[in-house]
């Protein structure tokens, strides 16, 4: 009964959707890797292109990351620019 249990919940594809947010591409020259940073959640995960070959695809990067297709890792290894808040100085408009 266990392993039909395992069997069942743990092979079945996550179609994670909406709750990933692509946050950048940063393209490290020296090692020939492209970087795809995503959060997930509020988690921030990454998937590394070894030879940038989704460099011109991102788009498709980011339909694989949605439809549950690629692999995550957990963290960021190359940070993203954090988007700032901008403050309204003059007062309410």
């Amino acid at each position: 009964m266990l392993i039909s249990f395992i069997a069942l919940t743990g092979f079945r594809n996550y179609n994670q959707g909406e709750n990933i947010e692509f946050s950048c591409m940063k393209t490290h020259k020296a090692s020939n890797t492209c970087h795809f940073n995503f959060k997930v959640d509020g988690a921030k995960y990454r998937y590394v292109d070894i030879g940038c070959k989704f460099n011109s695809k991102r788009d498709e990067v980011i339909k694989k990351a949605k439809e549950g297709t690629i692999a995550l890792s957990k963290d960021w290894k190359i940070e993203c620019p954090e988007p700032k808040e901008q403050k309204n100085e003059g007062g309410l408009k």
